[in-house]
């Protein structure tokens, strides 16, 4: 009771925060899905939305900086931008965006799940039809796994042949057996499984110990 507590408090404080960062923000015509600020550089602000450039508040300006966020890592990337003299932008300027880049690779994973007290996320791709399955029934599936990088590392698909377990009696990880429970037939959706609803501190082969995992999962049939 006292972990779903926290966990609950700490979702919140995440969300609260985001939003609290966003109104210290300037003002933008698009919706913005994540801000960060950091009080070391009081005056700097970014502001994130779901594609390949965001805004860089500076005081009371703000500018549209390009980014392939992939390549956060890559020192090409920054150097376009410390190359693009109308930004006009400090060595402190660029640690910001280093930090506030690396941030939102993270955070933007999150958009669009929604999540559960256990701290399983689902996010529907596909609606499917009414019924759900129901326990103790052999439902029947096709997945992709994959690690918090995107790298795979299972695919039913690639096989050519559905996965079946029987629901709710422990064959799987438990992100498995929540997630599927909140399915219906033909419904398409992706899990984030965190590592207490996966396999934990183990290492399993591909998977290492403590890995928040992503399935893209469809519920076929159940028997």
């Amino acid at each position: 009771m006292m972990k779903t507590y926290y966990l609950l408090i700490s979702l919140l404080f995440i969300f609260l925060n985001s939003n609290a960062q966003c109104d210290k923000c300037l003002p933008q015509e698009e919706e913005i899905d994540y801000c960060f600020k950091d009080a070391r550089f009081e005056d700097l602000c970014a502001q994130f939305v779901d594609k390949n450039y965001f805004y860089f508040n500076k005081k009371k300006k703000s500018k549209r900086i390009d980014l392939n966020f992939d390549d956060v890592e890559d020192i090409v990337a920054y150097r376009k931008i410390t190359n693009n003299k109308k930004l006009k932008l400090t060595a402190n300027d660029l640690l910001f965006i280093q930090m506030s880049v690396s941030k939102w690779n993270v955070e933007k994973k999150r958009l669009g799940y929604e999540f559960l007290e256990s701290g399983l996320g689902i996010k529907i791709i596909k609606k499917g039809g009414d019924v759900k399955p129901v326990d103790g029934k052999t439902v029947v599936v096709h997945y992709v796994g994959y690690l918090m990088d995107g790298e795979k590392f299972d695919s039913s698909r690639d096989r050519g042949q559905p996965f079946q377990f029987q629901l709710g009696r422990g064959r799987v990880i438990k992100g498995w057996d929540e997630g599927v429970k909140n399915l219906t037939i033909g419904t398409r959706a992706m899990l984030m499984i965190p590592p207490e609803l996966g396999y934990g501190s183990r290492n399993m082969g591909p998977i290492p110990a403590n890995s928040t995992l992503i399935f893209d999962i469809e519920v076929l049939d159940q028997k």
